[in-house]
């Protein structure tokens, strides 16, 4: 028997198919793979069989495409044909801080959030948004399921890191120890975007302020750390809109820059 012949490219020969399955990295042996319990599960009711070939992510940079040679109770064993390295990743590492609204809504951000490409989420507790959100513990288990579930479905090999809950000073600390480039949306009054943008490379933090925007004096922390503060035009954004859209304007502009996309493209 030829031995199938195991590649490992940062590109795939075919594009991963949307909805993924999720391997832990430890599940990971050389050139084979598990998936277990709920991912197994999945795997029996998408009607796969063995000798099928999936998509599989690890949430940690690996994609692998594999072809499925054991199912049995609750495990399914497969053999990896490929591994694609830092698969469906965008070149601009954007860490995107956001304010906690009230109710369900900040669900969206860490769906869509994940899906366009940001690499971590910060839930910001600010002066006019949610003191702390309740069901603490619980609202941040789904933040991270449904982080999982998002990177899944649209074929990054990561799942963006999600931290706790934390007060806007804390955040700005960590994000200004990190990134060379600070930036903080604004309604009105501030510089465009491309202007923001201009400077050195490297990591970015996005702060989305709650509904009304920030407090005066929140602006004023994020200025004495280096924020720059950009407008978007006209239009008043919902907070949950405007962390999905202008995550998503941050990464296309820069990506533009760094891989030269056409205007037109």
């Amino acid at each position: 028997m030829v031995q199938e012949q195991l590649v490992q490219l940062p590109i795939a020969s075919e594009p991963l198919v949307a909805g993924a399955f999720f391997v832990e990295t430890d599940a990971v042996d050389g050139d084979r793979l598990l998936l277990v319990e709920e991912e197994a599960h999945h795997v029996r009711v998408r009607r796969y069989r063995e000798g099928d070939m999936i998509d599989v992510i690890d949430g940690e940079g690996c994609a692998y495409r594999v072809r499925i040679d054991g199912m049995t109770g609750k495990r399914v064993e497969a053999q990896i044909v490929e591994r694609h390295l830092e698969w469906g990743e965008s070149p601009v590492c954007l860490h995107l801080a956001a304010a906690v609204p009230k109710g369900s809504r900040f669900d969206l951000v860490i769906e869509k959030g994940t899906e366009v490409g940001v690499a971590s989420i910060f839930p910001v507790l600010t002066e006019r948004g949610v003191a702390r959100p309740a069901g603490d513990s619980r609202r941040v288990d789904r933040w991270h399921r449904l982080a999982r579930e998002a990177a899944k479905q649209c074929g990054r090999s990561r799942v963006p890191r999600l931290a706790e809950p934390m007060a806007l000073p804390i955040v700005a600390d960590a994000l200004a120890r990190q990134c060379p480039r600070l930036l903080v949306a604004s309604a009105a009054g501030a510089m465009p975007l491309a202007e923001a943008l201009s400077g050195e490379n490297g990591p970015i933090g996005l702060f989305i302020g709650p509904e009304g925007g920030f407090e005066s004096a929140e602006y004023a922390a994020l200025e004495e750390r280096g924020a720059r503060a950009f407008t978007w035009g006209e239009r008043v954004l919902r907070a949950e809109t405007a962390a999905i859209v202008l995550s998503t304007l941050v990464l296309d502009t820069v990506a533009r820059r760094i891989v030269r996309i056409p205007k037109e493209a």
